[in-house]
């Protein structure tokens, strides 16, 4: 038990830290920035990694139906775009409320859509209700952000040292957050689908012998691949339509591409290490880990917004709202948990 929180706090303090080299990357377009992130996050390191350690990962998929296999790359193909959608957050709105409606949004629909598909009378029972409720919290959660983050671009327009988006672009920011939220769900769909309905970790561990935690990373693969595709696909099109491609060999490059990929493989290390303390923590995986994974993701993200100056010039009326909205958020997450428990 401790060993298993213990890797999923190291878990959370990754999630909530491997976006927080893109803020030292200079000279970089966000195409750039995040198509490294694509290639390296999301082929290099995950397919290489699984590649090398999971015994018989490509004929795993074989024995699996194509519709499975094709079903878990195509949401991971609208999880990859809501990473897109994370990085143009980051761009717009900062790590605070990006972190806060992004992981809010995501941490509700990605639980409730698996706990109830394909078996809506779960609605009835008591684990049913308590995620309900849960969820309700965290919408309020999110919306309380949301209007953190107006309150911090009015009073920074009105500071001498403030720097805030203009009100058009924080709003389009905040949107984004939120679009990035329910698509990034996808990758805790697609894992339901290709875990429990494909079987596909089942046959990774039992036919070719891969431990618990590893035979979980050949469904992510297909996750990662799918979200590949779109990934880089986006960003391609974007060095092309802004002429940025120069900027890989420009001033300072070399040094913006180790952030990048620095932040790729953060981010894959988090899910791993999640992966590794939801085994540990056996039948509390998915609800004592899931709550400190999203929680713990949630506190280290905004702290760290708070700790670069993204609110330095902001009243105190809005870091109030933006402490109640992250606290109801954490609430609406620990609800959540139990109705997965109580299930």
């Amino acid at each position: 038990m401790i060993i298993g929180v213990a890797w999923t706090f190291f878990a959370a303090l990754l999630l909530g830290t491997f976006a927080l080299p893109s803020k030292y990357i200079k000279n970089y377009a966000w195409e750039n920035t995040w198509g490294v992130f694509s290639l390296v996050g999301m082929l290099i390191v995950p397919v290489g990694f699984s590649s090398i350690l999971i015994k018989g990962l490509w004929a795993t998929y074989a024995q699996v139906s194509p519709s499975i296999v094709f079903g878990v790359i195509a949401l991971g193909f609208l999880w990859g775009c809501g990473i897109c959608c994370w990085g143009l957050g980051l761009s717009m709105v900062g790590l605070t409320l990006t972190y806060s409606l992004a992981m809010g949004t995501m941490a509700l629909v990605g639980s409730m859509l698996p706990f109830f598909l394909g078996n809506a009378a779960n609605a009835a029972t008591a684990g049913g209700m308590t995620i309900i409720a849960g969820v309700l919290i965290c919408i309020i959660g999110v919306a309380i952000n949301g209007r953190a983050g107006m309150l911090r671009e009015k009073s920074q327009a009105n500071s001498i040292t403030g720097n805030a988006p203009e009100k058009k672009i924080m709003l389009k920011g905040l949107i984004i957050c939120v679009l990035a939220g329910l698509l990034s769900s996808c990758c805790n769909i697609a894992y339901h689908i290709g875990g429990n309905v494909g079987k596909i970790a089942i046959i990774s561990g039992e036919k070719y012998g891969n431990a618990p935690y590893l035979a979980g990373l050949s469904v992510w693969t297909l996750i990662f691949l799918g979200g590949f595709i779109s990934s880089l696909g986006f960003c391609i099109i974007q060095l092309f339509k802004n002429d940025t491609r120069g900027r890989f060999i420009g001033k300072g490059a070399a040094l913006n591409f180790c952030f990048a990929a620095l932040m790729a493989t953060g981010h894959f290390a988090s899910l791993f290490f999640y992966g590794v303390g939801a085994w540990k923590l056996g039948a509390l995986g998915t609800t004592v880990g899931f709550a400190i994974f999203q929680s713990g993701s949630l506190v280290v993200g905004n702290g760290l917004g708070l700790f670069t100056g993204e609110w330095l010039s902001s009243d105190t009326k809005s870091k109030n709202w933006l402490v109640a909205g992250l606290s109801i958020l954490i609430i609406g997450i620990v609800v959540v948990s139990i109705g997965n428990s109580i299930s």
